[in-house]
């Protein structure tokens, strides 16, 4: 029986490589080894322990008038006063906001990241939504970040004012005199209770055309801030200072909104304006959207809804009868206490059912069950391998424009079908919702050259503005590397979530470092001495590029 009890005793190596995989882009030999002591009540206490940011936003580097590296969003504590006469412009300012979140992900030890890119799941709005506002999308993605392990309901209410997601789904357009539907419609069908079965005309077991129609009304009247005005409404300190949209009173509609039966034929009752200021006006605007968030929110198949995304996300795309009855339902209850969604993500990720080891066969399900993302596929190999990405500040142009934006990016994720947050559609990435393959999506014909290339981009120096020397990793993290078998032994065990087959091991040695017996063991230990003591890596790196394409390749190395 699936069990959410948590699991007891320490972790181990192949538990903590399974937790790191699935909730951190940040995972190396160092990590496993700390987290392989640790209790999950340990585990979770590091991984909801957020570290200090590398860069608490993208710094450009010198171009145009800027002399010294400078902020050109927000004023910063260390780089000082924004400037945005960098010649860079807001288009390409959204790529390095894009770059600086990935190498922030790849740096974050806690779940904050892979936490945030599930919101994005949940609440998708492009990166190429606007020129608008200067900065709009790193503010999109800060909301992201600050709710993370947060009141899912505050967010709900936060990112339904958000700049970017008011111009994303035309929320700013949607006025008294002329509604638009599109945010409303979403709200309901993707991101908080979802369709249902199609019960009817205009009736889909959860909600209705009806309810469309009436929360379009509850949520008109917001508006977006543009350029020169960001920051002039922000959303409070309490729920992180970030710029955001706000109310206008005379484009909303104070009328009476009544729901269908799927909400109990609820009613907001009409509010009478005359008297009022535009101070209450504004504060009712806000209390009517409140309610009606109360009202999705108190519906049982919201909080399931929500539990199956995140279960989908961090465990197996298969949700079987017994996994909807033993997890989904009593891990709903929880969410639905107070819509917590870090109690919520720790009682999943603490369960026997997460470590597969809620059944007889603990290698039936979910250890390795998982196609990687581009997106996982992409960071956990730089943290993996420790790669050393061009420096923000002192290889500025490298960082931001070479390596994340032209490589990561456009030479890797987005020919992989990821660009980290350019979704085809406001529903996302098709394996984020589209069954039954969900995560099968990322790997098929038209995904699987870009996802090999990644392998010969990293070794490639031209391309990646920095030398990656495998010989140089092997010998960091290799206990013995003059042994064949006990280099590849290690890396398989540190880049493959499962042990391997004899058969298997045998071929990534001799089939592919020792090349058909044309090295043998004896050749290979003499070139790794000529290497240590001289630092001479001719004969032994192209052996182990060799290799680390192949373990890249594998199957085993594709999923998580």
């Amino acid at each position: 029986m699936a069990s959410l009890a948590p699991l007891t005793g320490t972790l181990g190596k192949r538990l903590a490589k399974h937790l790191l995989r699935r909730t951190t882009y940040s995972i190396n030999k160092s990590r496993i080894e700390e987290f392989s002591n640790y209790t999950v009540d340990q585990a979770m206490t590091a991984l909801t322990t957020i570290p200090t940011k590398n860069l608490e936003q993208p710094i450009h580097y010198i171009n145009g008038d800027i002399t010294a590296p400078k902020p050109w969003i927000n004023d910063d504590a260390i780089y000082g006063a924004k400037d945005v006469n960098n010649g860079s412009g807001n288009s390409l300012l959204r790529n390095y906001v894009v770059g600086w979140w990935l190498d922030e992900a790849k740096r974050d030890t806690s779940i904050q990241s892979k936490m945030a890119y599930f919101l994005f799941t949940d609440f998708t709005a492009s990166s190429d939504t606007t020129n608008g506002v200067l900065g709009a999308y790193y503010d999109y993605l800060k909301l992201l970040e600050f709710f993370s392990l947060g009141d899912w309901k505050e967010f709900i209410f936060q990112m339904t004012k958000n700049n970017i997601m008011l111009f994303y789904l035309n929320n700013n357009q949607n006025t008294n005199a002329n509604p638009n539907e599109n945010y409303a419609r979403e709200v309901l069908e993707l991101f908080t209770i979802g369709k249902g079965a199609q019960a009817g005309a205009g009736d889909y077991t959860n909600y209705t055309e009806d309810d469309v129609v009436e929360t379009a009304r509850v949520m008109t009247g917001w508006q977006m801030t543009w350029n020169g005005n960001r920051g002039t409404h922000r959303n409070g300190a309490e729920f992180g200072d970030i710029p955001c949209g706000y109310p206008t009173p005379d484009r909303h509609d104070f009328g009476e909104k009544v729901f269908s039966h799927r909400f109990g034929n609820y009613t907001i009752p009409a509010w009478n304006t005359s008297g009022k200021s535009t101070t209450e006006k504004k504060a009712r605007m806000e209390a009517e959207l409140k309610e009606f968030i109360e009202l999705v929110l108190a519906q049982d198949e919201t909080a399931k809804f929500i539990c199956r995304k995140m279960y989908r996300y961090f465990v197996s795309r298969k949700i079987t009868s017994e996994i909807e009855n033993d997890i989904i339902a009593p891990l709903a209850t929880t969410f639905r206490a107070n819509y917590n969604l870090g109690p919520t993500v720790v009682q999943l990720l603490k369960s026997q059912h997460f470590y597969d080891a809620d059944d007889s066969n603990n290698t039936d399900e979910i250890i390795g069950g998982m196609i990687k993302s581009p997106l996982d596929l992409a960071l956990q190999t730089l943290s993996l391998t420790n790669f050393p990405v061009p420096d923000p500040i002192s290889k500025g142009q490298n960082h931001y424009k070479k390596f994340y934006y032209w490589q990561i990016n456009g030479a890797i994720m987005d020919p992989a079908s990821q660009a980290p947050f350019i979704p085809p559609s406001v529903a996302g990435f098709p394996p984020n919702y589209e069954a039954p393959d969900f995560d099968k999506f990322w790997f098929n014909s038209s995904t699987i050259i870009s996802r090999y290339n990644m392998a010969d981009i990293l070794l490639n120096s031209s391309k990646t503005t920095v030398n990656f020397y495998v010989s140089n990793y092997i010998k960091d993290i290799v206990s013995n590397p003059y042994d064949p078998a006990v280099l590849v032994g290690e890396l398989i065990d540190l880049f493959f979530p499962e042990a391997v087959t004899q058969e298997r091991l045998d071929y990534f040695i001799n089939d592919i470092l020792l090349d058909d017996s044309s090295i043998t063991p004896a050749m290979w230990a003499d070139e790794w001495t000529t290497f240590a003591n001289t630092n001479n890596r001719s004969a032994v790196e192209e052996p182990l590029k060799d290799l680390f394409r192949a373990l890249l390749w594998s199957q085993e190395y594709q999923n998580n």
